[in-house]
């Protein structure tokens, strides 16, 4: 990816003389104050390693429970639908309520709807909940901590849904059955002891983007590749078989049977690889203007979603950015102008841009249609560059990820007022799913 160096002048401090101060520690003194700071350097690190040793496990529940105050709508069966996606994180805003504001509330880490189903009486709630304690706790222990405070809510707290009581069920799950349960659900980060990866929130600079610190950081970033010349163009899984990227990725060869694509944070070697079996580039792709600059790829064989493989979330067209929004790029491409591809997946924080600004004549003078979004900084430095096409541009809503943009053009890389210009993916929901059924 393109972050373009940014020069950095040291500032010139002032030299400061101190006057020394009369020499107060004798070699005794200063052996007994060495002593004491080591030992209580020793009992914190200790009390510190205790809490963390003792602290350190996981425990994962399914939860289920009978809501009466809500009318079930066919949208609840389709987990990238508004209606699911906000019920869900209202439920999910309740259990937080609940277990969070507890006497244990710093066990309780997080909880995921996974099903909304239709009862005589109203919905019933299907989710996976997340806690720490201590290791020494067993499962049957935790759980009937948990059913507590649960009971203990619904007598006190004025909650927004009215839960059926008799119908709470709690069983105890292990990691691999709470990451099956999670893998219905897109968008959603996991490190590879199980626990959910918090959003990146750094504000500063990136500079020359920031290599991809975790396994799974960016789990639906794939490597589009042709047999023979390696990394082209950047990918986003958005189902087992299907990967959404740009249509211009495609122009020196569309036969299907020469790509192959690959997944994790290295492209030598891949985590996960895979033959392409079908392309389909959008009807109206205009090569001179960039408008439509949008294609799917599709997998021979399935990918099994995992902490490293996982497909991100497509945003409903419902949805609008107001500028200056943060998202992500990432991307395999170079961090020059004209430079080789990286092996190594990097990052960039970027900001949307608003389609006025990015049409004014100083900058791409009415060249931005609908169909485009823009996002990086007016003053350049951080951008997206040669052998990012195609890649994801995602942004966070309650540590689940949506794919709002799909690297497509810009003029050079990273320059002043010429900020990177994405193919605007809520334009084309209804495309996408046309083709895919996602």
């Amino acid at each position: 990816m393109m972050y373009a160096p940014v020069e950095f002048s040291e500032a010139e401090y002032p030299r400061v003389e101190y006057q020394r101060r009369q020499q107060f520690w004798d070699p005794i003194r200063l052996a007994l104050f060495t002593l004491v700071i080591v030992a209580i350097i020793g009992i914190t690190i200790g009390i510190v390693t205790h809490f963390v040793v003792e602290d350190d496990r996981s425990f994962y529940y399914l939860g289920s429970f009978k809501v009466t105050n809500i009318k079930y709508k066919e949208n609840y069966g389709v987990k990238s639908s508004r209606e699911f996606t906000e019920r869900s994180r209202q439920i999910e805003r309740m259990m937080f309520r609940i277990f969070r504001r507890s006497s244990e509330g710093g066990r309780f880490i997080k909880s995921h709807v996974i099903r909304i189903s239709p009862d005589e009486q109203g919905v019933n709630i299907f989710m996976v909940l997340m806690f720490r304690y201590p290791s020494t706790a067993s499962v049957e222990q935790i759980k009937k901590r948990i059913e507590k405070i649960f009971y203990q809510s619904l007598k006190i707290k004025q909650l927004p849904l009215t839960i059926h009581k008799p119908s709470f069920r709690l069983t105890p799950i292990d990691g691999k059955k709470m990451r099956n349960l999670l893998n219905s659900r897109c968008g959603i980060r996991m490190t590879s002891s199980n626990m959910p990866l918090p959003a990146y929130s750094s504000t500063e600079r990136i500079v020359q983007g920031r290599e991809t610190a975790v396994e799974g950081e960016w789990p639906w970033q794939a490597s589009l590749q042709l047999v023979g010349a390696g990394h082209q163009c950047g990918a986003s899984l958005i189902s087992n078989t299907w990967l959404l990227t740009a249509a211009h990725c495609f122009r020196k060869n569309k036969d299907p049977s020469k790509w192959i694509a690959t997944f994790g944070t290295t492209i030598t070697p891949p985590a996960v690889k895979r033959s392409v079996g079908k392309i389909i580039i959008h009807e109206n792709y205009h090569k001179e203007t960039n408008e439509n600059d949008i294609a799917l790829a599709q997998l021979t064989t399935r990918v099994e979603f995992s902490n490293i493989v996982q497909r991100v979330c497509l945003a409903d067209s419902s949805i609008k950015l107001p500028p200056k929004t943060s998202v992500f790029v990432t991307g395999f491409g170079s961090i020059v102008d004209d430079g080789p591809t990286q092996n190594k997946l990097r990052q960039a924080r970027v900001e949307t841009i608003g389609t006025d600004v990015c049409n004014r004549k100083d900058v791409y003078d009415g060249m931005i249609t609908p169909g485009m979004l823009c996002a990086g900084f007016m003053d350049g430095k951080v951008d997206a560059c040669k052998g990012d096409s195609g890649g994801p541009l995602v942004y966070d809503n309650h540590d689940i990820w949506y794919i709002v943009g799909i690297v497509s053009w810009g003029q050079s890389c990273a320059l002043p007022k010429k900020p990177g210009v994405y193919t605007r993916v809520t334009k084309y929901r209804d495309w996408i799913a046309s083709k895919t059924g996602v």
